[in-house]
C-alpha cells in the first residue's frame, strides 16, 4: 500500500471501531499520547477521522524536559496522567530497577491506563519482532477490566512516519534532534541507554542514589547482595550484561587490580 492508502485505511480503521469505543465512555477514545512521532500521527489521524477521542499522557517522573515542553505547547489538550509512585519510588518500592525482561516501571505507569475503553496506541510492526506480530485490535482482560487496543498505523514504516508528519506540516520534538527514540530517560529498551543518560546528568545521578537506597534500607534483599553500592549497581543496569555476567566480569577484574 501507499502511504496515503495506509492514511485512509487507519481512518476507516478508527471510524469503524468509534461505535465500539462510544459504548465504553461517552468521550470515546482514549488515545495514548507519548509527545513522540508515532503517537502525534495516530493524534492526527484522530482528529481527521472526526471521531470523539480524548489524548492522555502519562508522565513518569524520568521524561525529557524538552519532551514536556514539547506537549504543553503544542498539545494544549492533552491531559497529563501522573502516577502514585515517581519512577524512583517505584524502584525502591520493588527494590530492583527495570529491565527488558521485568518492565515493571510499564505495569504500573501505562499498561493499567485505559481499562473499559477503546485505547488508540501508535504501536508500529516495523519496531520489533514481538511487534511484527500484532494484529490492528486486541481485546483482553486485566484486572478484571476490558483492555482493548486499536492500532491504525500498525503497517506504518519508520519513514512513511516522519514523511505523514512532513506532509501535512507538524512539527516533531526537538529531542529527535540528538536520538532516534522517545522514552524514559534510562530506559532498560533503549540500546544507547547510557548515552542517554549521559545527557540527563541529574536524573543519572537519582538512579544511582536510588540504587544505594535500595542496599542501605534492605541490606538482605538480592539487589544489596549482589551490588557493592549503588555505582556498581548502576555500572550492571547499563552494560547489558546479565547479573550473573557482570559479577564475573567485575570480580574478575577487581582481583586483577588488587
Amino acid at each position: 500500500m501507499t502511504l496515503q492508502e495506509k492514511i485512509n485505511h487507519a481512518i476507516t480503521v478508527i471510524r469503524k471501531a468509534e461505535k465500539l469505543a462510544l459504548k465504553y465512555s461517552d468521550e470515546g477514545f482514549h488515545l495514548a499520547f507519548s509527545g513522540g512521532k508515532d503517537s502525534q500521527v495516530i493524534y492526527h489521524l484522530a482528529k481527521m477521522a472526526g471521531v470523539k477521542f480524548k489524548a492522555y499522557f502519562y508522565k513518569t517522573s524520568v521524561d525529557p524536559k524538552e519532551l514536556l515542553s514539547f506537549i504543553r505547547n503544542n498539545y494544549p489538550d492533552v491531559e497529563w496522567i501522573r502516577p502514585k509512585y515517581t519512577m524512583f519510588q517505584l524502584i525502591l518500592k520493588k527494590k530492583n530497577l527495570p529491565t527488558r525482561r521485568s518492565r515493571f516501571c510499564c505495569e504500573y505507569i501505562k499498561e493499567k491506563q485505559g481499562l473499559n475503553r477503546v485505547v488508540i496506541i501508535g504501536i508500529r510492526k516495523s519496531e520489533s519482532t514481538n511487534r511484527s506480530k500484532r494484529i490492528e485490535f486486541t481485546s483482553d482482560c486485566k484486572n478484571g477490566c476490558d483492555k482493548n487496543l486499536l492500532s491504525p498505523i500498525l503497517e506504518f514504516t519508520d519513514r512513511e512516519v516522519w514523511l505523514f508528519l512532513r506532509m501535512f506540516g507538524i512539527e516533531a520534538c526537538s529531542v529527535y534532534k540528538k536520538q532516534r527514540r522517545i522514552g524514559c530517560i534510562g530506559c532498560p529498551l533503549n540500546r544507547n541507554m547510557l548515552k542517554e543518560l549521559l545527557q540527563y546528568p541529574k536524573i543519572m545521578k537519582v538512579y544511582i542514589n536510588t540504587c544505594q537506597k535500595i542496599i542501605d534500607r534492605y541490606p538482605n534483599c538480592k539487589f544489596a547482595q549482589n551490588f557493592k553500592d549503588g555505582q556498581d549497581a548502576f555500572n550492571w543496569w547499563v552494560s547489558d550484561m546479565s547479573v550473573k555476567e557482570y559479577i564475573s566480569l567485575r570480580d574478575r577484574q577487581y582481583k586483577i587490580e588488587f
